[in-house]
């Protein structure tokens, strides 16, 4: 029994290390992209980060050059700008600009991922680069999956127009839990308390979300929803997965009656 104990211990401790040493790489699934790559549609923008770093964007604007406002697209873990720009179908020709920003290491965007702090001081500066170009009430704010994180993040500390999450958790650590329950806490090194940035969130907030959700639980946008109540507007998609929302036509509906 104690040689059980000891070789259940040591593979514990082996475990957790991986899993601390390791986030990254499950948390954010990055396409590096080739400079040279054309996105077929809008203009490149590069907003400096660090010394030597820049954040890659695209920036499409409404083809009559006089746009209602801007819509910052927030992507998920995995992917680009690229794969983005098919997740905007919905929101292209409503007489909006829309940018959308590569994370650090995805796409054509430099360096590496280091901690959330960076991370949300990155998205912070792609939104205060739209605040030079338009008046904060005209910035809307849309985040899918993990970019649900940092669109709560950037409503909860400034005043854009309206905040739209689809498919959002509660926190990376709430997700950790549900998975890998055994584990403490303190090994993830990112946490993305939606909850904790919706509460200091002022603008509109809508959430669409798919029941049938298997990599993100629905079970989280309901928990907010309770938690908020008449602050969040919660749309259901019958039977929709997490990959299957962002073209379903609830989506498509929600965008048209929002913007």
């Amino acid at each position: 029994m104690k040689l059980l104990l000891k070789i259940f211990g040591t593979l514990y401790i082996l475990f957790s290390i991986a899993v601390y040493a390791l986030q990254e790489r499950f948390i954010f699934n990055a396409e590096k992209i080739e400079e040279n790559f054309n996105y077929g549609s809008g203009s490149e923008v590069e907003i400096p980060l660090d010394e030597n770093v820049n954040m890659n964007a695209l920036w499409i604007k409404e083809k009559a050059n006089n746009p209602k406002g801007v819509i910052l697209y927030l992507h998920g873990n995995r992917g680009s700008i690229r794969f983005g720009t098919y997740q905007i179908r919905h929101m292209r020709d409503l007489g909006y600009d829309i940018f959308i920003p590569d994370y650090r290491s995805y796409g054509k965007t430099e360096g590496q991922i280091c901690c959330e702090e960076q991370m949300l001081n990155d998205v912070q500066k792609s939104y205060d680069f739209l605040k030079t170009k338009y008046a904060e009430n005209k910035i809307s704010i849309i985040g899918y999956s993990l970019g649900s994180g940092f669109a709560s993040y950037l409503s909860g500390h400034n005043k854009p127009n309206q905040l739209l999450l689809i498919a959002p958790f509660t926190s990376l650590t709430d997700i950790k839990n549900k998975y890998l329950w055994f584990l403490p806490d303190f090994l993830l090194k990112f946490k993305l308390p939606v909850t904790k940035f919706l509460e200091t969130t002022e603008c509109p907030i809508t959430i669409v979300h798919g029941d049938a959700d298997r990599i993100v639980d629905y079970k989280f946008s309901k928990d907010l929803k309770s938690k908020f109540g008449a602050k969040v507007n919660l749309i259901t998609a019958a039977n929709i997965s997490h990959r299957r929302i962002i073209f379903d036509g609830v989506l498509k509906r929600t965008i048209l009656n929002l913007f």
